[in-house]
């Protein structure tokens, strides 16, 4: 919940396939493209903001759909790692360079004009979407030690396509 520019979490236990099974409800926007898209169902249980992490995975895979060209795939998945559930968001659409890619998991403002492409109706993404991901990630980061695991990433190659992900 934004309020004046600041986040309030919300932190409860969920399943995460509760948020997984909204997310699947997008499918048709990527039909419509002719993009695969697969959400791998999970048995994983998050303390966690829900509403966020709803937020979270549905700015990921907008982005996905915005850059993943006709007949491309975007799967989202989850994994448990050492204290931590990483949530995936990857697609085989034109990726990243490393310089790009350290911009968008370091900068405090994106560049729109040197990250990124257009998307497949011609514009140019902002990274508004994902400046606030990251906003979230610290917040949780500075909430309490239990989230310092907490983190937003990207991992890419140009040509090949992208995984955005966070913990």
């Amino acid at each position: 919940q934004l309020h004046r520019g600041e986040i309030s979490l919300h932190i409860e236990r969920f399943e995460l396939n509760t948020v997984f099974d909204v997310v699947r409800k997008a499918r048709q926007a990527f039909v419509q493209r002719g993009i695969v898209f697969d959400v791998q169902p999970t048995q994983l249980t998050v303390r966690a903001d829900r509403a966020l992490t709803l937020f979270m995975v549905n700015t990921l895979i907008d982005n996905a759909r915005k850059f993943t060209p006709p007949a491309g795939h975007v799967t989202v998945w989850a994994e448990s790692g050492d204290g931590y559930v990483e949530i995936s968001v990857a697609d085989d659409g034109e990726g990243l360079t490393e310089e790009e890619c350290r911009m968008l998991a370091g900068a405090s403002v994106v560049d729109a004009g040197r990250v990124g492409h257009h998307t497949n109706d011609g514009r140019k993404g902002h990274g508004f979407g994902l400046m606030n991901c990251r906003g979230i990630i610290e917040k949780y980061r500075k909430t309490n030690a239990l989230f310092r695991v907490c983190l937003f990433g990207v991992e890419s190659t140009k040509g090949k396509g992208s995984r955005f992900y966070f913990r």
